[in-house]
């Protein structure tokens, strides 16, 4: 005989458990204790460059074999996105048909469309690269032959999955060669958040969000971490101790590239449509993730209309290290501007340099991190970096610090919903920008 009693009285404490669960999950990802100090509101922030671009990177379409969207569905989703570029990083192999191949770069409908690849470097990782001729996946003669190769193609490239799976972790120190690190990879974070015991809440956050609208809110909710993460803390070792400066890869001599340590911080979206719905829609949609992570990159003058010329000038310019990368927002962000100024000739006297992120300046005396928006952005703290260690929180809407000393100091900056003390809610990342690097007064290089 059933004992409907018993299953009334199961169900009423699976009711209650998954409400505490849910709870749980809920609030711990909105709950932080900060310490913030004073923000600054500042009359003006560091000016803004004369041209800056927003677009993804490592982005799949049908030409992987693991990946069904195609180039026309992605330029309709970026152009909605107001995205002005994109990197596409799609798998290609000798048996690929040579005429998709043929053009490295396009404009479609306002939207630079760069045909990168994605090639795993045997005994290394895999590595993003744009204009490399090659057709296959993997590289079997090492880095020193494919270094090589970059050099003689005068390709851009950008260390994919650092941090990902035990079979993509990127070894070499420094990245030498590199001209970016792909430090935030949406698709492993995303992987390890629904590998966690917040599994249940995240895939009905996520399907709740596909059909409300909102997909791209609970897709970014994975980050809720911030840059506390693996990722981030590999990326700074690169720049510890980086006062002294190391050499740039060879063919790539300048005065920025020869003092800079490391290769740029960028975000990937791995991003691979796998499936139709029955609507004829994406999942994972382009749409979506293309208002999640971003990265915005500070250009010498507006692109041309040659696509090829323009995916150089985009790739030089993520070499420099004047990007910034944004999690939502693309638009409140664009508006962000970060540098290291030193003061002028007398207090009414405008600053004497502004360094941005990417940049070199020597420690003098007066010199200042600062950040902001030309608008008051609302509810903002800004968490700055040091070596790769943390300096500390100030509340916005503006930053204003003194350089203590020679370092590699890079900007955070998050929104959050309330304060109370040091209980802060909502704590959620917006902004991550590269560093600026401050050597010693004198000597070093």
């Amino acid at each position: 005989m059933v004992n409907r009693g018993f299953f009334r009285h199961a169900a009423r404490w699976f009711l209650v458990a998954a409400g505490v669960y849910f709870a749980a999950v809920y609030a711990g990802a909105r709950l932080d204790w900060v310490t913030m100090g004073e923000g600054s509101i500042l009359p003006a922030p560091p000016p803004a460059p004369s041209t800056r671009v927003a677009g993804a990177i490592h982005v799949h379409t049908r030409r992987s074999h693991d990946a069904i969207g195609t180039e026309a569905e992605l330029t309709r989703a970026a152009r909605a996105a107001g995205l002005d570029f994109v990197f596409l990083a799609d798998h290609r192999d000798a048996g690929s048909p040579a005429a998709e191949w043929e053009r490295t770069a396009l404009w479609e409908e306002g939207v630079l469309l760069v045909r990168g690849q994605e090639i795993r470097v045997e005994g290394v990782g895999k590595v993003l690269v744009d204009r490399v001729d090659t057709a296959v996946v993997s590289w079997t003669g090492g880095m020193e032959s494919f270094l090589a190769r970059v050099e003689r193609d005068s390709a851009f490239t950008v260390v994919a999955h650092p941090r990902g799976r035990p079979g993509d972790a990127w070894r070499p120190s420094g990245a030498p060669g590199m001209a970016a690190w792909e430090v935030f990879d949406f698709a492993d974070v995303a992987r390890r958040r629904l590998a966690s015991p917040s599994v249940v809440y995240h895939l009905v956050a996520l399907v709740g969000g596909e059909l409300t609208g909102r997909a791209e809110h609970n897709w970014l909710r994975l980050y809720r971490d911030g840059f506390r993460s693996p990722g981030a803390a590999a990326f700074d070792s690169l720049w510890v101790g980086s006062g002294q400066g190391r050499a740039a890869a060879p063919g790539r001599a300048g005065p920025t590239a020869l003092n800079r340590p490391g290769p740029t911080a960028v975000g990937g979206l791995d991003m691979h449509p796998k499936a139709r719905l029955p609507g004829g829609g994406l999942f994972p949609d382009y749409a979506s993730s293309l208002r999640t992570m971003i990265n915005h990159v500070a250009l010498d003058a507006p692109p041309g209309p040659d696509p090829v010329a323009a995916a150089r000038a985009l790739g030089g310019a993520i070499r420099r290290g004047d990007v910034f990368v944004s999690f939502g927002d693309t638009e409140g962000a664009r508006g962000f501007r970060v540098g290291v100024v030193a003061p002028g000739d007398g207090a009414d006297a405008p600053p004497a340099a502004y360094v941005p992120p990417g940049g070199v300046t020597r420690m003098t005396a007066g010199l200042r991190l600062e950040a902001g928006f030309a608008t008051d952005p609302g509810r903002v703290a800004y968490r700055v970096m040091r070596d790769g260690r943390e300096v500390g929180w100030w509340r916005g809407p503006g930053l204003a610090r003194a350089v203590d000393g020679p370092g590699a100091y890079r900007v955070e900056l998050y929104r959050y919903s309330a304060r109370a003390g040091r209980l802060v809610w909502n704590l959620r990342p917006w902004i991550f920008a590269n560093p600026v690097l401050v050597r010693p007064s004198s000597g070093g290089g």
